[in-house]
């Protein structure tokens, strides 16, 4: 009987052990089931934000989207982003923990001695430790961090800090985690940047392509544009407006007397008058040689004639002298070559009338008897 009870203790203390391993493989399955279940859900977070960066090319946008990323996916409490221009940190955005992504207060908040700088400089491809180092890189650091760099061709572009994560350690899946941000972050905000670079580069391309070189203003092709778009406007709202061509006087003299240079210079100051002396919403271009034109926006021949005559005295002051041609829509033309011709038209009777003067367009004998301009020094 007691080899029996014997055996039967055994066997209980077996089946105890046996169970208290069953116990642990569970409990060990069951932490990796969530293990891999956190990462599912990270790498989904992931996913989601990637797509959404790529869908976008506002560099704000994208860095607000990261931010809240690293938040959801990684659970940190706070992630900051800084730039690193030419070697240069700035602080530029932070997101805390309910995915409120605000602009830095103070741009130069970080300890400079830290490893902050070493990530900046491409010294470390990722730095981490605790609030407790004397290299961390913020002043009120909470707990573990990490920094991952933003890496483009081979350049830092920025840098993400996290810290105060849900655990007391960061773990190794969190550091990989991170990087993928940043990896995937750095792609997107050089796209964004490129796609800058590229529209302002078109836009300036454009802006020359529409601008005389010697003198800044509008050019003649910018002119065709610009006309088009007042036409528009004036028909759709049955307003006059003036076309006037000015021809800046014995340009061929200044330039034999003190070469092209000194012409140069005239178109020059002749450009600035006008635009000086033009009011807000008109229009001014150098047509071609030394002809300019003024198109003088929802301007009666009266208003037409005052303004014309405040150019020519401020032409006066700066030595200079113009013929000057107008032509008014619609009475005179409804297209551009029409009310081109006419002004042309009236240039040719003020230069046949000696020069230094200004006409209206007139389209018979008696309309040319009748008085349409004013002499060259009437002031304003």
């Amino acid at each position: 009987m007691g080899a029996n009870l014997s055996g039967s203790s055994l066997d209980v203390a077996e089946f105890r052990e046996e169970i208290e391993r069953l116990q642990a493989r569970i409990a060990a399955l069951e932490a990796e089931r969530d293990e891999y279940a956190q990462q599912n859900a990270e790498l989904f977070v992931l996913q989601q934000v990637f797509s959404t960066i790529n869908s976008t090319l506002d560099i704000n946008d994208i860095l607000s989207m990261v931010l809240r990323g690293v938040v959801e996916a990684l659970k940190f409490k706070r992630v900051v982003l800084f730039d690193v221009v030419e070697g240069n940190i700035v602080r530029r955005l932070e997101c805390d923990e309910n995915g409120t992504v605000n602009h830095a207060l103070d741009p130069r908040e970080y300890r400079e001695n830290s490893t902050i700088a070493d990530v900046a400089h491409g010294d470390l491809q990722l730095a981490y430790g605790n609030g407790e180092d004397p290299d961390v890189p913020l002043e009120d650091a909470r707990g573990a961090y990490c920094i991952a760099p933003l890496v483009a061709r081979d350049i830092v572009r920025g840098m993400l800090y996290a810290d105060d994560p849900p655990g007391q350690e960061i773990t190794e899946n969190q550091l990989r985690v991170l990087l993928d941000f940043a990896s995937q972050a750095a792609i997107a905000v050089e796209n964004a940047r490129l796609y800058e670079e590229t529209r302002r580069l078109l836009e300036e391309t454009q802006r020359l392509a529409n601008t005389d070189s010697l003198t800044g203003i509008p050019n003649r092709r910018a002119l065709a544009e610009l006309l088009e778009r007042e036409l528009h406007t004036s028909e759709r709202y049955d307003t006059p407006f003036a076309f006037v061509i000015l021809d800046l006087d014995d340009l061929k003299k200044i330039n034999d007397s003190g070469g092209h240079s000194l012409g140069d210079l005239a178109l020059k100051r002749f450009a600035q008058v006008l635009k000086k002396n033009a009011r807000k919403g008109d229009i001014i271009a150098r047509y071609a040689g030394d002809e300019f034109v003024l198109i003088m926006a929802q301007s009666d021949r009266e208003q037409t004639t005052r303004g014309i005559e405040r150019i020519m005295a401020a032409l006066r002051r700066n030595g200079l002298a113009s013929s000057i041609g107008v032509a008014m829509f619609p009475t005179d033309g409804t297209d551009g070559q029409t009310l081109f011709f006419s002004a042309d038209e009236a240039l040719y009777q003020a230069k046949q009338a000696g020069k230094n003067q200004f006409r209206f367009y007139s389209r018979g004998p008696k309309d040319q008897d009748e008085p349409s301009s004013a002499p060259a020094d009437v002031t304003a």
